[in-house]
């Protein structure tokens, strides 16, 4: 269950590392970036604690 929330993580930071590009920093859509920067980066530390303690989520 934490491996395909984790590579939809990577998906969203992928997508997101690529309109950096673009957006000029500053700009509202740069603060927006950066806000959604911070809860996928900690939703992804989280993962990864949680798949190197074995933790095992009953869910499958």
């Amino acid at each position: 269950m934490l491996r395909p929330l984790f590579a939809i993580c990577v998906l969203i930071l992928l997508l997101l590392g690529f309109s950096f590009l673009f957006i000029e920093p500053g700009s509202e859509s740069y603060v927006i970036a950066v806000f959604t920067l911070v809860p996928v980066v900690l939703v992804m530390v989280a993962i990864v604690i949680l798949l190197v303690l074995g933790w095992d989520s009953h869910w499958d």
